[in-house]
């Protein structure tokens, strides 16, 4: 069955949350993979370039398991995998670290009196890291790299992020 890594099906407009844990959200889904490789593929479906691939090949309304799927993971040997954990790791405590929790109000018709509000822009320079480390592995040169670690940069970092 492999390991769980939770996604945000839906919202996220210029990021997106993917973590090894569940966050609680109504609109989180569990995709599992192989025990060895999960939190390699968390980090690489936290990165731009699983971003900028959403953004070219779905509707950008609802983020979908068969195109995660459609994503493809590169060929990668245990130095990498080790390297894409710790790159992970330490995303997922700056995005806590990062995180705000908001309290609803007494009239509010959802069931809870609280979530976490996640500030992924916070993160990008770890994001970078990553997409530094994966998109040679996807065959692409640094000028490649730089656009896919920049598209959409004025949009993605402007909303208080």
């Amino acid at each position: 069955m492999g390991l769980p890594i939770f996604y945000r099906s839906t919202g996220g407009r210029y990021f997106k949350i993917v973590t090894n844990y569940s966050t609680g959200s109504t609109k989180e889904k569990a995709i599992c993979f192989k025990q060895d490789f999960a939190t390699a593929i968390g980090a690489i479906l936290s990165s731009n370039l699983s971003f900028w691939f959403y953004q070219i090949y779905s509707n950008n309304l609802d983020w979908k398991s068969y195109e995660i799927e459609q994503f493809t993971s590169p060929t990668l040997n245990k130095e990498t995998v080790k390297e894409l954990t710790r790159l992970y790791n330490e995303y997922l405590a700056d995005v806590e670290k990062n995180a705000r929790t908001r309290h609803t109000s007494e009239e509010s018709s959802y069931k809870m009196d609280s979530f976490k509000e996640y500030k992924i822009g916070k993160s990008k320079s770890i994001i970078d890291k990553i997409d530094d480390l994966i998109c040679p592995l996807y065959g692409l040169t640094q000028e490649e790299t730089d656009f896919i670690k920049n598209y959409e940069i004025e949009f993605r970092l402007s909303d208080d992020e």
